[in-house]
């Protein structure tokens, strides 16, 4: 299926997360996310009180990139970034915990997450990092996600050993389906060829840190 800019717009969370961001590519990314109708602009915790001041759909991390902070750490750094204006929470799962065959820290800290935003409208996505995973753990830590009341399940950091595949979106894509969460893919989407593949997958929701590469 081919897709027009504004399909790709619509989809994608436009990421300025590198550790070395200034303030000027914090402003640069918001320009663009408003001028080219992009979905979100997400940023570290500590810029979005900065994107605030230019776009209303701002995406956040939480955990990241590990995600092996404690449960009550996340929740507290997921509770200032929401008073600071983020409307999307991108959470790094304890993925080493759930690795281990301890998938409790998990369960533990998605829930109060939920349970937390849950009278508000804060979307709170799951990152797996699932390069790290076995076809057996994406599905199973898909599911599990899903029961905690997780709006997306998400492939990568972008900072883990490996991106999104086709391979373990099939699996995200199958593990929700029904549940009415989503997929997003992250992690080395850089053209319109990648782009197009995620989206034809059944993904609803792309991360990247360019845009004009993700035209047709």
């Amino acid at each position: 299926m081919s897709y027009t800019k504004k399909q790709i717009a619509e989809a994608l969370d436009l990421a300025v997360l590198k550790p070395t961001a200034t303030h000027a590519d914090i402003v640069r990314a918001a320009h663009k996310v408003k001028t080219q109708n992009i979905h979100s602009l997400c940023v570290a915790p500590v810029n979005v009180g900065l994107a605030r001041l230019y776009v209303e759909e701002i995406a956040t991390v939480v955990g990241f990139p590990h995600g092996n902070t404690l449960p009550a750490v996340k929740v507290l750094e997921a509770s200032l970034a929401v008073s600071h204006g983020a409307t999307e929470l991108d959470v790094v799962v304890n993925y080493g915990h759930f690795l281990a065959g301890k998938p409790r820290t998990v369960k533990e800290e998605l829930t109060l997450l939920v349970n937390l935003f849950r009278p508000m409208p804060v979307v709170i996505k799951a990152i797996l990092e699932t390069s790290y995973y076995n076809p057996d753990q994406i599905r199973d830590a898909c599911k599990l996600c899903v029961d905690c009341g997780v709006g997306f399940v998400k492939t990568s950091t972008g900072f883990g050993s490996g991106g999104a595949t086709e391979e373990a979106v099939r699996i995200m894509v199958d593990a929700v389906r029904g549940s009415g969460a989503g997929v997003k893919a992250s992690g080395g989407i850089k053209t319109y060829a990648d782009a197009a593949r995620y989206l034809d997958l059944g993904c609803t929701r792309l991360g990247a840190s360019v845009f004009e590469e993700l035209l047709p």
